[in-house]
C-alpha cells in the first residue's frame, strides 16, 4: 500500500498553528470540506470525535493517526500535518505529538481503511520517514521524498 497515492501535495501542512487535538480535527474536517473530499465538515468532525472517543489515536513516538470512516466521501484521503508546536494528544506513551497523519475513508471501503492504516504504520516504523517528516521545509519536496522512499521500501 503506497500512502503517497492518497496524500496530495496540497494536503501536506508544515508548521501549522494548531493548539490541541480538537483544533486538529476541526482543521482536517474543514480542509476536507474545502477540498471537496467531504460534503460536510461537521459530519467528518463528528466521525473523528466518535473514533477518538473509543481510544486515542496518539500511538506514541510523537505520532497521531486520527481517522474516520464516513459515508460522506467517495474518495480516500490522507493529510499530513506538522504542528508548529508539539501538542498533547492523549498518546499511549503520554508524549506530545508533532506528526499527524489523518485518514478519511469512504464507508464502503473498510478493507482499504485497514490497508492504509497498515501502510502508515509500516512507514512510521522507518526512522528515515520520521526524520523526513520532522525536518521537511517544503511540502512538494516532502511528497516526492515520501514517494521515493515508498518505492524503495517496496523491494525490501
Amino acid at each position: 500500500m503506497k500512502i503517497w497515492k492518497y496524500l496530495k501535495q496540497n494536503h501536506i501542512f508544515l508548521d501549522t498553528m494548531l493548539t490541541d487535538k480538537d483544533a486538529v480535527f476541526r482543521f482536517v474536517a474543514e480542509t476536507c470540506e474545502n477540498e471537496d473530499i467531504v460534503t460536510k465538515a461537521s459530519v467528518l468532525y463528528d466521525a473523528m470525535i466518535a473514533r477518538e472517543n473509543t481510544m486515542s489515536t496518539g500511538i506514541g513516538k510523537g505520532i497521531g493517526l486520527p481517522h474516520a470512516v464516513t459515508w460522506d466521501t467517495e474518495d480516500p484521503a490522507v493529510l499530513f500535518i506538522r504542528p508548529a508546536i508539539p501538542m498533547d494528544f492523549d498518546a499511549l506513551d503520554s508524549q506530545p505529538v508533532d506528526l499527524i497523519l489523518a485518514m478519511i475513508i469512504p464507508g464502503n471501503r473498510i478493507n482499504l481503511h485497514l490497508q492504509i492504516l497498515a501502510g502508515i504504520s509500516r512507514l512510521c516504523k522507518n526512522n528515515t520517514f520520521l526524520k523526513m517528516l520532522r525536518t521537511a521545509q517544503d511540502s512538494r519536496e516532502l511528497w516526492h521524498d515520501i514517494q521515493e522512499l515508498e518505492e524503495k521500501m517496496a523491494f525490501h
